[in-house]
């Protein structure tokens, strides 16, 4: 059975008027912290293999390299 995960990425430069997400409004960077739980959460699903992830949220283009890197390797997505 496939399945997908999305990862909500809550911070964001501005908040947009028509966005009913939750989301930090004003944050330059995604704190390392937050990383570290969506990780810690992905680590449940250690026997399950995604088809697909999925971000978004505030502006998940504010994540580095290096914490997207590690969020999708803790997810470990189907490369097939």
């Amino acid at each position: 059975m496939s399945f997908g995960i999305y990862i909500h990425i809550p911070y964001c430069l501005s908040k947009c008027c028509y966005c009913d997400f939750y989301s930090n409004p004003s944050a330059q960077t995604v704190p390392e912290e937050y990383i570290s739980a969506v990780i810690r959460r992905l680590e449940r699903f250690d026997c399950k293999r995604p088809n697909t992830l999925y971000f978004g949220g505030g502006t998940p283009s504010l994540l580095t390299p290096a914490q997207l890197c590690r969020i999708i390797d803790s997810a470990k997505p189907l490369s097939d």
